[in-house]
């Protein structure tokens, strides 16, 4: 839901798309893709749950959304229609304004969409008025690449986190931003095979399990910093927040005064 990065909706240039690719996407290989930029099957938040409830029903399998926060109203409702209609999406992931992608406009990129620090915190809080918090797991996205990133994500109301970009760059990612050129000058986001060499796999698996191995290390560092046995026990009395420009006024008054 409102992936605002992608205004038209997906897009895969057709010399990206492999015979491989094409089989595992049921598509013609070296064919341009185009994925609509909304849903068919509903539209308006009763019919999403209607269609989550189906997903879940043929599947046998838990059936969540991924969401970027803008208006609280919309947070709101939702969390009102699960209440009232008794059904669910079995997790929502909630990804800050600041995750991104390589193939958008700067400024989607950069502006659209509340940050994590705000969306998460309106998204646990509107279950919780609703009564309905213990029925939907929250997954928080967006640039949580460091430890203390993610502390703060779990302390705000997240169940547990998503990491992508991090392990982008661990796997050689420049952010070129040319993804969907197919021309990624380190092999991580391209099909040619002449610059997927680029991409030592045996190299930089070594280097991604380091990465994973000390962000463990780290969380847990500052979970026993906090008095906790686990970093799944954060809550939001471990974490405060004061936005910088409110801290500068607040010492420009001080050092200011008659």
């Amino acid at each position: 839901m409102a992936q605002g990065a992608k205004l038209r909706g997906g897009h895969v240039e057709g010399d990206k798309v492999t015979p491989e690719i094409a089989n595992i996407r049921n598509v013609e290989p070296y064919k341009t893709i185009n994925s609509p930029n909304r849903f068919n099957e509903f539209d308006d938040v009763h019919t999403l749950l209607d269609f989550i409830t189906d997903i879940r029903e043929a599947t046998g399998l838990p059936v969540g959304m991924k969401i970027v926060v803008g208006q609280e109203k919309y947070v709101e409702d939702l969390a009102k229609t699960i209440k009232e209609t008794n059904k669910h999406p079995d997790f929502i992931t909630v990804d800050g304004g600041e995750g991104g992608t390589g193939a958008t406009y700067q400024e989607l990129a950069d502006s659209v969409g509340l940050p994590l620090k705000a969306a998460l915190p309106i998204l646990h809080q509107a279950l919780l008025n609703e009564g309905v918090r213990d029925r939907v797991k929250i997954i928080a996205s967006g640039k949580l690449i460091t430890p203390d990133k993610i502390a703060i994500a779990l302390s705000l109301g997240a169940d547990l986190v998503q990491v992508a970009r991090a392990f982008m760059v661990t796997v050689g990612c420049i952010m070129a931003q040319v993804c969907h050129t197919n021309e990624c000058p380190v092999g991580v986001a391209t099909t040619d095979p002449k610059l997927q060499r680029a991409l030592d796999i045996d190299e930089k698996s070594y280097r991604v399990t380091n990465f994973v191995i000390a962000m463990r290390e780290g969380l847990f560092n500052l979970a026993a910093a906090a008095g906790l046995e686990s970093p799944s026990e954060f809550r939001d009395e471990h974490v405060a927040y004061k936005d910088l420009y409110d801290v500068t006024y607040d010492n420009h008054l001080k050092t200011n005064q008659p």
